[in-house]
Order: C-alpha cells, then sequence, then structure tokens
C-alpha cells in the first residue's frame, strides 16, 4: 500500500500540472501594434495569414474584436467612441482609430484560423485592457423568407459540394448552400444595412446564383466600385432565388464593450 501512494501522488501531480498547462490561452511570439495617423490614405482594410503570421491593415477595435471573436460587426456594441461601431466598415468614421498589427505565432508551422483567432484575444485583452460582457437586446433584422411564387432553385444532388462561394463583391455561388450559409454572407454587410435571419424553412441544400449592385463593397476595398449595372440586393434576391428580405426585429445577442484603452506601440 506504501508503494502504491509513493507512486500515485507524482502521477496526480503531473496530470494536473498537464491539464493547467492545456489551459493556457495561445500568446502570440511577437506582435507589433501600430496606430494610423488620422487622416492617412487608406487603401484596404482587413486582414491576412501565411504560416505562422498574422496582419491586419487599418483595423478598428471593434472589426478587430469581430474577428477575434468569429462575430459581426453589427454584434459589436458599447465602447470608446474611437472603438469604432458595426457601421464604421461601410463609412470609414473618421473618429474611429485604426491599427495596423503585425503578430508571429511561435514556431514556424502554419496556424488555423481558430488558433489565430484565440492569440489575437490574448493580444485584445492584453495590449487594449478589453473588457465586456455579452447581452441579448432586440434589433433590426432582415428576416429571408419565400417569395409568393416560392423558391425559384431546386434541391442539389447527391454529388454536391455543400459549399457557398463569393468569388467577388455581389456575387454569390452555392453548390449544395444552405440557407444558413446564405443569411451569414448577407448579414455580413452584403448589401444590406442590418442582421439577416433566416425564417425560410428551407432545411436542405440548394444550386443557385445570386448577382446584385452591393454598395458597401468599399469597406474592404474602399477604391472599389460596386457594379451598377447590377440589381440591388432586394431586387436580386426576389427576382433570382424567388426569395424576399422583410424588416422586422428579433432579439440578438451582442458584445457589448465596457473598457479598452489605447495601446502602447510597440
Amino acid at each position: 500500500m506504501g508503494m502504491r501512494r509513493t507512486i500515485t501522488r507524482p502521477l496526480l501531480l503531473i496530470a494536473v500540472t498537464l491539464s493547467l498547462f492545456a489551459q493556457q490561452p495561445l500568446r502570440f511570439e511577437a506582435a507589433s501594434v501600430k496606430m494610423r495617423q488620422p487622416g492617412s490614405r487608406i487603401t484596404a482594410v482587413g486582414g491576412e495569414h501565411a504560416g505562422p503570421r498574422l496582419n491586419f491593415e487599418a483595423m478598428t477595435l471593434a472589426g478587430l474584436a469581430a474577428w477575434a471573436w468569429d462575430i459581426k460587426g453589427w454584434q459589436i456594441a458599447g465602447g470608446p467612441p474611437w472603438a469604432g461601431s458595426s457601421e464604421d466598415a461601410a463609412a470609414l468614421d473618421p473618429s474611429a482609430k485604426r491599427f495596423d498589427i503585425k503578430a508571429k505565432a511561435e514556431g514556424e508551422a502554419a496556424r488555423s484560423n481558430a488558433e489565430f483567432r484565440q492569440m489575437l484575444i490574448a493580444l485584445l485583452l492584453e495590449r487594449f485592457h478589453l473588457t465586456f460582457h455579452r447581452e441579448s437586446r432586440d434589433t433590426a433584422v432582415y428576416a429571408l423568407v419565400a417569395d409568393k411564387g416560392g423558391p425559384k432553385f431546386r434541391e442539389s444532388g447527391p454529388d454536391a459540394t455543400g459549399v457557398l462561394r463569393m468569388p467577388r463583391s455581389g456575387y454569390i455561388t452555392a453548390s449544395g448552400g444552405t440557407m444558413s450559409q446564405l443569411v451569414g454572407w448577407l448579414s455580413n454587410r452584403n448589401g444590406v444595412d442590418r442582421p439577416v435571419v433566416d425564417q425560410t424553412g428551407l432545411a436542405g441544400r440548394y444550386d443557385y446564383t445570386l448577382e446584385w449592385s452591393n454598395p458597401l463593397a468599399g469597406a474592404e476595398q474602399p477604391d472599389a466600385k460596386p457594379d451598377a449595372t447590377a440589381p440591388a440586393i432586394f431586387t436580386a434576391v426576389r427576382e433570382q432565388p424567388g426569395l424576399r428580405l422583410e424588416p422586422r426585429r428579433a432579439p440578438m445577442e451582442v458584445m457589448v464593450i465596457d473598457r479598452a484603452e489605447l495601446p502602447d506601440e510597440n
């Protein structure tokens, strides 16, 4: 019995140590945060990652938080005026502070979106001293419903790839795409000014295309010009796939920024 106790205690200690180690959040090995000078020219807003490196250009705190927590811009509320808002991406609000971030994960291995999100969350909490809470708010939305004549597309065959692509702004092609995917794309400021919820009752997978003129195309590429020959999103949704966007109100969860500070540049 004494031998068993001597062996068990170190094993328990090792197990607890490994468990605590596994719970440590991922952090960047190195990260540079630079604030843009007011009035500086903005040619692109957004980010990209390759291998162990993540770069963001001209992003607001609200935009960074939306990417880090994998939520839509309209789900960010509160915060100081310089943090930006869900409206900032399209309007390029001059009162919002913008940041360029260059960060690298430990080692040279490529990291996943989920890993980069965890590391960015750690950076926002540490550098911006960000605190927040979540709450449900009554929100103006568009309900995606079937038009009077019904959908103009059919369910996909068994060989459908199950993806929805947007090869360019204002154009979607679906091969086995779901309605959940479609409202996700539309809620990401693709031609509408409020979130979209699925109330079509269509639970299958479908093949269709949707082309429209996106007046908000400049949110990610301010110099881009929308296609003036294509119909507005509300007309396109009705005429092409046979759906309709109806203005309504619904409870939606939002992330409310309680506190944030401008970071020290390094």
